[in-house]
C-alpha cells in the first residue's frame, strides 16, 4: 500500500520538478511513511494529503528571497525619492523701493527664485521690453497657463505704457500689448488653469476680476479693511491679500492677511504675517506675496526694500515670526510657472 501512495505523490507532483531542498524532504518523509502507516493508518493518510498540498503551494508560486528584498527596496526608494519637481518661481523686480502707486521711470525685470535650496537663490532672467523700449512700472505678473515660457503682466498708471495687459516671453523679456485694463492694476494672479485672473486695483484694497486678453475688469470682492493691499497670492483654493504695514489682526505685528473665496465676495478669514517692528522693512512699501506649498516656506514676502523672508504659521498672534531668507533686489510680485 505504501508504494501506492508514493506513486500517487509522483503522479500528482512529479519528483523531477521539485527543488533540491524538497527532494531531500521527499526522501526523508518517504522513509517515515512506512513507520507512520503501521502505527496509525488514519494519521498517515492525513499527513500524506497535507504534504502534497504544501509542496504544491510552495513550488507552484515560488518567491525568491531576492525578489522579496527587491520589492521592499522599491517601496523604500519610492518613499524616499525626491518629490515631484516644484513649479518655477519668478519675481518681478523694479529699480527702486516705493509704495503704491509706483512712481514713473522704474525699469522692470524678471528674476528666478529657488526657495528649495539653502541659501535661497535669486538670479536675473530678463528685462521686460516692447521692441527696444524698456517697459517701466510693470506692477504685476502671472502665469499664462498652457503656454510655455510666457506670462501675463500688468502696468500701473505711471508706466510709459500705462494701464496695459502685456504678453511677456519670460526668457527674453520681449513683450507686446494684449489690451488695455479697465483700471490700473497690480499683483495679478491666475487661479490655476481655470481661466480666472484676479488682481488688485492699484493703490487700493479692491480685488478685480480680469478678463484676458482684453483687459476688461470687474469687481471681484468689496474693498478690504485696510486702505491698500500690497500683495496677492493663491493659497490652496483661496486668494489671500496682504497689507504689509498694518497690524490690526495681531496688534504690534504687521502684515494683515485677508482670505477670499475663489468665487469672489467679501473676505472670509484673516491671518497675520506677524512681522516684528524691528524688521519693519521686511513688509514695508510695495511687496511680492507668495504662498509656497512645495518647498515648505509657506508664506513668503519679497519686499521692495530688498528683503526676502518667510513665515510658516500665519495664525494670528501665535508665537511665530518671519525668518530672513535673503537680501535681494526690490520685489513687487511673484509668479509661478508649472
Amino acid at each position: 500500500m505504501i508504494y501506492f501512495y508514493i506513486l500517487a505523490i509522483k503522479k500528482i507532483y512529479p519528483y523531477r520538478y521539485l527543488s533540491a531542498y524538497y527532494k531531500k524532504k521527499f526522501i526523508f518523509i518517504t522513509l517515515k511513511i512506512n513507520k507512520m502507516k503501521k502505527l496509525n493508518p488514519g494519521l498517515f493518510l492525513l499527513t500524506l494529503i497535507a504534504f502534497i498540498i504544501v509542496m504544491a503551494f510552495k513550488n507552484s508560486a515560488p518567491v525568491s528571497k531576492n525578489a522579496g528584498t527587491a520589492a521592499v527596496n522599491g517601496e523604500n526608494k519610492m518613499n524616499k525619492a525626491a518629490p515631484t519637481a516644484c513649479p518655477t518661481l519668478y519675481a518681478l523686480m523694479l529699480t527702486g523701493s516705493f509704495g503704491s502707486p509706483v512712481p514713473a521711470g522704474l525699469q522692470s525685470f524678471i528674476y528666478k527664485v529657488d526657495l528649495c535650496i539653502n541659501p535661497v537663490s535669486f538670479t536675473p532672467v530678463s528685462q521686460i521690453k516692447i521692441g527696444a523700449t524698456a517697459v517701466t512700472d510693470v506692477t504685476g505678473i502671472c502665469d499664462m497657463p498652457g503656454v510655455a515660457n510666457y506670462a501675463w503682466a500688468v502696468t500701473g498708471r505711471n508706466s510709459n505704457f500705462p494701464q496695459k495687459l502685456l504678453r511677456v516671453q519670460i526668457s527674453t523679456g520681449a513683450a507686446s500689448i494684449a489690451g488695455a485694463t479697465t483700471v490700473p492694476l497690480q499683483d495679478i494672479e491666475n487661479y490655476g488653469s481655470t481661466g480666472l485672473f484676479v488682481a488688485i486695483k492699484e493703490a487700493t484694497s479692491q480685488l478685480m476680476k480680469v478678463t484676458v486678453p482684453s483687459g476688461a475688469c470687474a469687481v471681484f470682492a468689496p474693498a478690504g479693511p485696510p486702505a491698500q493691499y500690497n500683495g496677492l497670492t493663491v493659497a490652496g483654493t483661496k486668494f489671500q491679500a496682504i497689507s504689509g504695514i498694518t497690524n490690526t489682526v495681531c496688534p504690534g505685528k504687521s502684515g494683515d492677511i485677508f482670505e477670499y473665496p475663489n468665487t469672489g465676495g467679501a473676505y472670509t478669514a484673516k491671518y497675520s504675517y506677524k512681522n516684528l517692528p524691528a524688521n519693519s522693512s521686511w513688509t514695508m512699501k510695495e511687496l511680492g506675496f507668495y504662498f509656497d506649498p512645495c518647498c515648505n516656506k509657506r508664506w513668503v514676502v519679497g519686499s521692495s526694500s530688498s528683503v526676502l523672508s518667510h513665515q510658516t504659521n500665519a495664525t494670528p498672534c501665535v508665537a511665530s515670526n518671519p525668518v530672513f531668507l535673503l537680501g535681494t533686489r526690490a520685489i513687487y510680485d511673484f509668479m509661478v510657472k508649472p
